[in-house]
């Protein structure tokens, strides 16, 4: 009891010196304590509130370091990764599962329809429509499995055509690359990069290519690396569409599940090679400042 005593005294004693040094009340020393405790407590209600709304709005797939972005360049908000981690902790907040996924069906290896890689993993580009990129990804269903063919446009990471169907053959990619002419209509030049699948060396296939004026490449065989981004793309997808479902879906409801995350990926889904926006919020903002600049320059 007598050190406790003396141990409370000897507190309040430096308590004293300090009020009297910086020539404030003891009351007034309590008060900011206990307004400072209220501040602390309701910015950290603020920040949980961020990290959780952030997580669900992005379908709850993104780690600490996509919502830090995010937080970033959509909100001006400047949180570190171990915050962010903390909170979801605290939160309980856990990132679906990523699994991996196996290709198969490519082309003869000594098949002279084989192009050469041209693209080279030169995956950053100056303007849209310079170069794309294709594949097929197998999805398997409760009443069968899928194929999903699709083309993004390096630029913005924009999935500017698709098809789904039953089987793989050539008409799967060459309907997906038709969607994504027509709605696109590049300029003659367009890179068009893929693997060396049987179909992408198809007739149908080549013919569509020659008469739109696009130049082909290929990856190098059994070098997934070579086309990063749309394989990066599928396991994105099938992290965040397919492998959270508790049991395969009917072929039907798969589609419309595919569709709907289609809109999401091109609208709202930040991607990070794009300062955390949108492949269509990124589009619209850089093509809007390459139209000021052009005006500016009297160009336009």
């Amino acid at each position: 009891m007598k050190y406790a005593w003396i141990a409370t005294h000897l507190e309040q004693f430096d308590l004293n010196i300090m009020c009297l040094a910086l020539n404030i009340k003891k009351s007034s020393y309590f008060s900011w304590t206990e307004i400072d405790q209220e501040v602390r407590q309701l910015n950290q209600h603020t920040d949980y509130k961020h990290i959780e709304d952030i997580f669900y709005l992005l379908k709850e797939n993104a780690g600490t370091r996509s919502i830090k972005g995010y937080l970033f360049y959509q909100k001006n908000i400047i949180f570190s990764r171990r915050k962010i981690g903390n909170i979801m902790r605290d939160l309980g907040l856990c990132v679906k599962t990523k699994k991996k996924f196996k290709k198969v069906s490519v082309a003869p290896a000594n098949d002279p329809k084989i192009k050469q890689n041209v693209l080279n993993r030169h995956f950053i580009v100056s303007y849209p429509n310079q170069t794309w990129v294709g594949d097929i990804t197998e999805i398997k269903t409760s009443t069968g499995k899928l194929y999903l063919a699709a083309y993004i446009d390096l630029y913005s990471r924009k999935v500017v055509g698709w098809a789904i169907d039953t089987h793989m053959r050539s008409e799967l990619v060459g309907r997906a690359l038709k969607r994504a002419l027509w709605s696109r209509k590049p300029p003659k030049g367009l890179m068009v990069h893929t693997d060396q699948g049987s179909q992408f060396i198809s007739h149908d296939y080549r013919t569509l290519l020659k008469s739109w004026h696009i130049k082909q490449s290929m990856s190098r065989r059994g070098n997934c690396w070579d086309n990063a981004v749309i394989e990066s793309f599928f396991k994105t997808l099938k992290t965040e569409v397919i492998y959270p479902l508790p049991k395969q879906n009917r072929a039907d409801e798969m589609c419309w599940l595919i569709s709907e995350f289609m809109g999401h990926y091109n609208h709202d889904r930040p991607h990070s090679s794009n300062d955390y926006l949108s492949p269509n919020q990124f589009e619209r903002i850089r093509l809007n400042e390459i139209a000021q600049i052009e005006m500016s320059l009297g160009t336009k």
